[in-house]
Parts: C-alpha cells; sequence; structure tokens
C-alpha cells in the first residue's frame, strides 16, 4: 500500500512536466503559425506587385483584389504577433514594419506613417530602419503633409551619402522645392548629387529621368536634352525609356524649329526600334506632324498611312486632324473640311475629333462670311463686323494667330472710324502681347492707342497690360467725378439748418448746376442718365416741384427705357393714381354691390335678434331632494 503511494506521488511531477512542456508546445506552435503566414502572405503579395509593375510600369500605391487580401492578412498575423507576443525583440519589430510597408502598398498612408513612428520610437535599431524613414517621408508627402516630409528628409539628408536613401532623399527633396515653388533649388539638389559617384543604377536613373522633367518644364531645352540621351536612363522599363527619347526628339525641334528635319528622323529611328514597336504608330504620327509643320509633304503619306492602318482609332483621327491642320494653314479649306469629317468620323469622343468637329463647324462659318463680305464690298456696303468675325474665328477657332494679326493690320489701314480704328488696333496689341509673348510689337501698338485715343477704355486697359499706373480718364470717368461733387452738395445741403433759408435755397441752386454740368456736358454717359433722374427726385422730394419731376421721369422713361435709370423712372411713374372713365364706373359698381351685400346681411341680422326675443326661456330645473345650505357662500348667492 505504502510503495503504491510512493509510486503515484513520484509519477505526479513527471505528468505536470509533461502537461506544462505540452502548453509551451502549443503557445510556441501559435507564435510560430502567426509569424509564417505573416511572412508567406506578404512575399505573396510583393510577387504580385512586381508582375502588376511588370504589365503597368510606374510606382503604384494602389492595389485590389488577391493583393490587397494579403496585405490585410499580413496587418492582421502582425498585430496579433506585437498583441500576444510583445517582448519578442525580434519579430515584433519586424511585424510593426511589414504592417507598415502593407499600408503603405494598399495606399493607407497616414495609418502607414503611425506604424513608420512606432517602428522608430521602440525600435530605432532595427535592420530596415533606413528604409522605414525614407518611406515615412514620401507618404507624408503624398498626403500632402509637405512640412514634416521635408524635416524627414532633411534628416536622412544630414547623414550624408552613407545613408542608403540619401539619394532618394535628395529626390524627394526636390519634389518639395518644386512643391514650393523653387524649382531652381530642385535643380540643384538633383545636379548635386548626380555629379558624385553615389547610387545605385537604378535611383541615379529615376533622379536623373526628374531632373530632365525638371528642365524641360523650365523650358532649358538643351539640358533637358542632355539628361534625356544620358546612358544611365537605359535601364529604365520601356514605357520611361521611350519617354525620354521622345522628350529628346521634342527638345531638338523646339531649340531651332531648323531642326524639324533631325527631329523628325530620330522619331522615324524610334518607330523602327523593335524594343518600341508597341508605340511605332505613335512615333510615325509625330514624325509627321513634324514634318508637315516644316512644310515638307511627305508628312501627308506618313500620316495618311497610319491612318488608313486603323480607321476606328484615335491615331487616324489624330492623324486626319493633323493633314486637315496643315490644308487649313495652306488655305485649302474644302479639303480641311473634309478631313476634319474624317477625323470626327475616326474617333468622335477623343479629344482630336472634338476639336476637328469644332474646326469643321468654324470653317464653315468662315467660308459664309467670306462670302458675305465679297457681296457687300460689291455692294459698297460697310463690312466691318463680318471682318472682325473672321479674325475672331482665325484667332479663337483655328488657332491662326498670324492670319489674324494680317486681317486686323489691313483693317487697321483702311479703317476710318475712330470708334472702330481703335478697337483693332487694341486688338492687335493684344494678340501680341498675350498669345504670342512679343511686346516689342505689342507696346509700340498700345502707345499709338494711348496716344491717339486717350479718353476710351482701350486705352486705360492699353496702360494696365504695359504695367503703368492707370491715369487716363474716360467720358465716363469725367462724368463720374462731375456727379459725385453733385451729391457731395446735394448732401452738405441736406444737413443744413433750416432756419438759414438762403444758404438752403443757394446750396439747393448750386446742387441742380452741377447736376445739369453732367447733363449738358456729358450726354451719353451713365452718369447723366443717373442725374436727370436724381434731379426730378430732388423736384419731387425737396423743392416740391412734381409736375417738373413728373415731365423729367418722363422724358428719361421715354428716351431710354431699358436703361437703369429709365426703369426706375418708369417705377416712379407708375406710382402716381391716373383713372380713366371706365375704371371710374366699374369702382362705383363695385361699391353699389358692396353697399346691396351690407344691408342683406343687417337685415337678416336683426330678424334673427327678434325671433330670439320672442321666444319664451325654460323654467330653471330644480331636484327634489336639493338641500339649501345656510352658510356664507349660499347666502352670498341668493342675496
Amino acid at each position: 500500500m505504502d510503495s503504491h503511494f510512493n509510486n503515484k506521488n513520484a509519477v505526479l511531477p513527471l505528468i505536470g512536466a509533461a502537461v506544462f512542456l505540452f502548453l509551451q508546445g502549443c503557445t510556441c506552435c501559435a507564435y510560430f503559425n502567426h509569424a509564417w503566414n505573416m511572412e508567406n502572405a506578404y512575399e505573396e503579395a510583393a510577387d504580385l506587385r512586381e508582375a502588376r509593375l511588370d504589365t503597368v510600369p510606374g510606382d503604384s500605391f494602389l492595389s485590389s483584389g488577391t493583393e490587397r487580401g494579403l496585405y490585410d492578412r499580413v496587418i492582421e498575423k502582425g498585430s496579433r504577433i506585437v498583441e500576444r507576443f510583445p517582448k519578442n525583440g525580434r519579430q515584433v519589430p519586424k511585424s510593426v514594419y511589414m504592417m507598415a510597408e502593407s499600408f503603405r502598398y494598399k495606399g493607407e498612408c497616414r495609418r502607414a506613417v503611425e506604424k513608420y513612428d512606432e517602428l522608430e520610437r521602440y525600435f530605432p535599431q532595427y535592420d530596415s530602419m533606413p528604409k522605414a524613414e525614407y518611406q515615412r517621408a514620401y507618404c507624408l508627402y503624398q498626403i500632402k503633409e509637405f512640412t514634416l516630409s521635408r524635416f524627414s528628409a532633411e534628416r536622412i539628408i544630414e547623414t550624408g551619402d552613407k545613408h542608403p536613401y540619401y539619394l532618394p532623399a535628395m529626390e524627394l527633396m526636390s519634389l518639395l522645392q518644386e512643391q514650393e515653388g523653387l524649382p531652381g533649388d530642385a535643380i540643384a539638389s538633383l545636379e548635386a548629387v548626380l555629379a558624385t559617384n553615389f547610387g545605385t543604377p537604378w535611383t541615379r536613373a529615376k533622379a536623373r529621368m526628374r531632373l530632365a522633367d525638371l528642365y524641360y518644364e523650365q523650358k532649358n531645352y538643351e539640358k533637358a536634352r542632355e539628361h534625356y540621351l544620358h546612358k544611365e536612363l537605359f535601364i529604365l522599363p520601356v514605357q520611361e525609356r521611350y519617354k525620354a527619347q521622345s522628350l529628346a526628339a521634342e527638345c531638338l525641334f523646339l531649340i531651332n524649329k531648323d531642326n524639324g528635319l533631325l527631329a523628325s528622323n530620330e522619331y522615324k529611328a524610334l518607330a523602327d526600334s523593335a524594343a518600341f514597336k508597341d508605340k511605332k504608330n505613335l512615333s510615325l504620327i509625330r514624325q509627321g506632324e513634324i514634318l508637315l509643320s516644316i512644310n515638307d509633304e511627305r508628312g501627308v503619306k506618313i500620316l495618311r498611312d497610319v491612318a488608313y492602318d486603323r480607321l476606328k482609332s484615335e491615331n487616324a483621327a489624330r492623324a486626319f486632324f493633323g493633314i486637315g491642320d496643315f490644308r487649313q494653314k495652306g488655305r485649302e479649306y474644302p479639303t480641311a473640311i473634309s478631313l476634319y469629317d474624317s477625323s470626327t468620323q475616326s474617333r468622335p469622343n477623343s479629344s482630336w475629333g472634338k476639336e476637328s468637329y469644332n474646326r469643321r463647324v468654324a470653317l464653315a462659318k468662315l467660308l459664309a462670311l467670306k462670302d458675305t463680305v465679297d457681296a457687300r464690298q460689291k455692294e459698297k456696303k460697310p463690312f466691318f463686323p463680318q471682318e472682325f468675325q473672321i479674325a475672331e474665328l482665325f484667332l479663337f477657332r483655328l488657332s491662326e494667330t498670324d492670319s489674324a494679326l494680317a486681317l486686323l493690320a489691313k483693317m487697321d489701314s483702311t479703317l476710318e472710324d475712330s470708334l472702330l480704328k481703335v478697337r483693332v488696333t487694341y486688338t492687335r496689341a493684344f494678340i501680341y502681347d498675350e498669345f504670342k509673348q512679343d511686346t516689342s510689337n505689342a507696346y509700340p501698338l498700345y502707345r499709338k492707342v494711348i496716344e491717339h485715343f486717350p479718353q476710351t477704355d482701350y486705352a486705360k486697359q492699353a496702360q494696365a497690360n504695359m504695367g503703368q499706373q492707370v491715369s487716363l480718364k474716360t467720358e465716363e470717368d469725367l462724368a463720374r467725378d462731375v456727379f459725385l461733387k453733385a451729391e457731395e452738395t446735394w448732401l452738405n445741403a441736406q444737413n443744413i439748418s433750416v432756419e438759414n433759408m438762403e444758404e438752403v435755397e443757394e446750396a439747393y441752386k448750386k446742387t441742380l448746376s452741377l447736376y445739369d454740368s453732367v447733363i449738358i456736358d456729358f450726354p451719353e454717359t451713365q452718369a447723366a442718365l443717373q442725374a436727370r433722374y436724381v434731379k426730378a427726385c430732388i423736384f419731387a422730394e425737396e423743392t416740391g416741384e412734381l409736375d417738373s419731376a413728373q415731365v423729367l421721369w418722363s422724358k428719361l422713361y421715354k428716351e431710354h427705357p431699358r436703361t437703369v435709370w429709365g426703369k426706375a423712372a418708369g417705377e416712379k411713374l407708375r406710382a402716381k393714381l391716373s383713372i380713366d372713365i371706365n375704371e371710374l364706373i366699374r369702382l362705383r359698381e363695385r361699391f353699389q354691390q358692396t353697399e346691396i351685400s351690407t344691408k342683406q346681411l343687417s337685415d337678416k341680422f336683426w330678424q334673427e335678434m327678434e325671433q330670439k326675443q320672442n321666444e319664451q326661456a325654460p323654467p330653471p330645473a330644480v331636484a327634489d331632494d336639493e338641500v339649501l345650505l345656510n352658510d356664507y357662500n349660499t347666502l352670498y348667492d341668493f342675496k
């Protein structure tokens, strides 16, 4: 018995140890399960992301479908590891980092920044901390927290080129400087880094592409072309390489239009390249457009071949539009209309199809106006409105600035009407200034407007366009000055004490004299109409001359019924009572009907009152068991 008991006591510790080891083994299994699932999901998502970016190059933050679901799984498993095993110094920081990256890839940059901050706060020595620092700065840029992003990027840059993300941080700093309106500083930042040998080939290629884009945006086409053609860019994806080489050709053409043939040859080389076979038609279209811009007819054949290769496409719409634009500039308007129709039919909803439709309508209107001008010339009638409309069509609808200027110059030399002449002269100056950025031709025309037509709105606007202080005054401005002086005199007259009647009369006399000067000296201005209206109000409300006020209001309303002051005068006239004989008869009839109705209602009322008086009221009902109490209230009731 004792031995059995002793054996049992010896076995119990072994069972407890086994149970403890089993439970400990379950905890380890849970830990490894979460960690394995998190890392596996992260790797699968990375494979999907890489495949997606190979198909659609570009740094995209948006993920969907299976990829998004895998990142959600990474976040879920990572959260469980942090919650259940917070003291695991190896797996917890890895989980926080993967969660931050997953949020970033999902496009939830604000939450990614929170995780990057958590990683730096609790695990500053983590192996991937340098990448986390850069990605945090970039995420802050994405959510438009530019100040914080700049602070984070500067921390990386301050560590020097030993930081593995020094070059990307400099590129990010250039984006921030451009955002702050400092493109020169952005260019300087990238130039300083690229002047060294720092960075991987990939990061250097991205930085150089960014630098080339900045130069292109600043219209420094020589430097932009130099960087677009740099050998470091040849490791970029096909799409970005094509962009670089096509923009290099554009820079060559923009540097000097005489380089058009060389630029078209570069596009031909892009079209013949096997690497850019998917962009062949786009290259051919641009080659044809550049040839047509230098009046080389070979461009027509190139564009026509592209158009007929696939008629119902956007490339066809663009090709037909390019040929139509070339024929339009050559004044072959019927042919251009036909080509614009073909462009619209190829792809009506495209930008080329829509613009072709607008051009076609504008050309049809242009031809109709030209016929009208020719007919009026034969009849020796004025045709200024039609010619001015033609100039507007050239400028705004057909993108032919030079044609518009030529027509306006012809009109300027033949017109005799000063109002028409100033309008044409100012329009020429404005086109040179705004559309062609040619102040050498614009400013002399502005000065001509100011010198010969000083009292016009065109002269005032010419001063403003030249950056001068507007000192000229039109008839309307001069009339307004006199009107305001009259207003001031009137207000002063109203403040004079009634006891000083002579002073009051003198003030009103002076006021009316100033209003008369506005009416007489500036009869065609709005201030003159307002002066006539106010003068009538003074007669009606201040001096008591109602008849004179009526005459002034009536004349103002008849002569200017559609103006503000003519309508106000009409309202004053309608406020006066005027009744003709027919309306008076109707009023009398309504009054008689009212009297009859009132008498009938009165008779009915008194009849009802007599009936109520003749009827005897029923005796009050008294209960048999009523007991009259001898108290104060009862005595008071029967008093």
